[in-house]
């Protein structure tokens, strides 16, 4: 049972006293689960709009359809992926098991390095930029520290190259990269719409029909109009931001998190694609699991062969 306590630095201070560098995936468990559970995943869902406003990425992904007609299934399979190579660290048996599997999935497209690295920094930036406009407090110092150094080495463990060194660095880069590259295009907009169109179908149905201009509320306008959305009326930009304000006033004044772990909830380990459960095997799109899987099968023909 959820019960609300008054907030308190307990974690905070639990965050401050180890190493940003050598515990970081603790802090990053800690932040994700205790301090900012809610803020962290809507802030990976806006993180995945963000990569659609460079048009190589988007077009890629409009190319396999998959946001605009698997949508559920893509929000499940990135939401799994994730969660399994975080929660059990990428350097584990199990984390490189999963570290892999997303590596041949990507393997299976053309994608730049530079892609693969401005998707990275939005793990590293857009959750710090979301807490500033939106959370109940920001990242200290610390804390987007030790996130940093967890998401270099998520990106060391998929052979991304050229990481930047310091976070200092990866903002800079990341500026010049959307300088030079962010830009609208139509499938910046049917992503988007395809990815938001997914998560809308699962919310309770009095929500419905304000979500997606709700959500549109929530971006600034130079985000919005890289993908193309609708600037939303103002009486419910004005809503939106007072929600958000008695939002940020409870939070820094109570949780519910403190006796329970946000990641063991029914309401994140939800997978509609998988009502019983998932195996590594299932997780991307069709195409190129049927693929892995025939080469799996001539790899093992193979073997078999040679053993013979």
């Amino acid at each position: 049972m959820l019960k609300i306590r008054r907030r308190s630095s307990r974690w905070r201070d639990e965050i401050a006293a180890m190493d940003a560098h050598e515990d970081c995936h603790d802090i990053i468990m800690l932040l994700g689960n205790r301090v900012f559970p809610m803020d962290l995943l809507i802030a990976t869902e806006i993180a995945q709009l963000r990569t659609f406003t460079i048009p190589t990425i988007a077009k890629l992904l409009h190319q396999t359809r998959q946001f605009e007609n698997e949508g559920q299934k893509r929000l499940d399979d990135t939401k799994a992926l994730l969660s399994e190579i975080i929660v059990n660290r990428p350097d584990s048996e199990r984390g490189k098991e999963y570290v892999e599997h997303l590596n041949k999935i990507h393997g299976f497209y053309k994608i730049s390095n530079d892609d693969y690295l401005y998707t990275l920094s939005t793990f590293v930036f857009d959750g710090k930029m979301w807490l500033e406009r939106f959370g109940w407090r920001q990242y200290t110092e610390h804390e987007h520290e030790a996130v940093f150094q967890f998401y270099k080495q998520l990106g060391e463990a998929m052979k991304i190259q050229e990481i930047p060194e310091s976070i200092e660095a990866f903002w800079a880069w990341r500026c010049e990269y959307e300088e030079r590259a962010a830009a609208f295009s139509p499938a910046n907009k049917q992503v988007a719409l395809g990815l938001l169109e997914s998560a809308r179908r699962e919310l309770p149905w009095l929500i419905r029909p304000i979500f997606i201009p709700a959500t549109s509320a929530l971006l600034d306008d130079d985000f919005r109009d890289l993908l193309g959305l609708k600037k939303p009326n103002a009486l419910l930009r004005a809503g939106v931001s007072l929600a958000m304000k008695v939002r940020k006033a409870l939070l820094t004044r109570f949780t519910i998190w403190d006796d329970i772990w946000f990641w063991d909830t029914a309401f994140f380990n939800t997978y509609p694609t998988y009502p019983s459960g998932y195996k590594v095997t299932q997780l991307g799109p069709k195409k190129v699991l049927d693929f892995l899987a025939r080469q799996g099968e001539r790899a093992e023909e193979h073997k078999e062969a040679r053993s013979a």
